[in-house]
């Protein structure tokens, strides 16, 4: 299990045993991650993974925006949503966050649509 001191540094492992991937089924340790791992807890919280999604996805704004033009007040105010959201598109589980690669995308496309929502289109008429 290592010493405390090694846990809170990060020099040691922070458990005996190791996480498995709910998705492949492998053993996930300190610095020994599946391809499914996608974030662990020690980088930050939802808020961070969000950005990072943001970040890292191949997906962008239509508009061009980009994760800067996201005002700090905007993401305090939608914290609980994007918990919610991350929650639905990953599994979280003893400090890792599993889950696809296209999650990171549709996380992202769930976020800009938040951020601003596109607007209805019109209906196309059948003859």
């Amino acid at each position: 299990m290592g010493k405390i001191v090694d846990q809170v540094s990060g020099s040691g492992p922070v458990s005996g045993e190791a996480v498995r991937c709910p998705i492949c089924g492998a053993a996930n340790a300190a610095m020994r991650y599946c391809r499914h791992v996608r974030w662990t807890f020690d980088q930050g919280g939802p808020v961070e993974f969000a950005r990072y999604a943001l970040e890292t996805s191949a997906y962008q704004h239509p508009r061009g925006y980009t994760v800067r033009d996201l005002p700090e007040a905007w993401w305090r105010a939608h914290e609980e949503w994007i918990v919610e959201r991350a929650l639905e598109r990953f599994a979280a589980a003893d400090g890792f966050v599993f889950g696809e690669l296209a999650d990171l995308d549709l996380l992202t496309l769930d976020i800009w649509r938040a951020y601003q929502p596109e607007a209805e289109r019109r209906p196309i008429p059948r003859q």
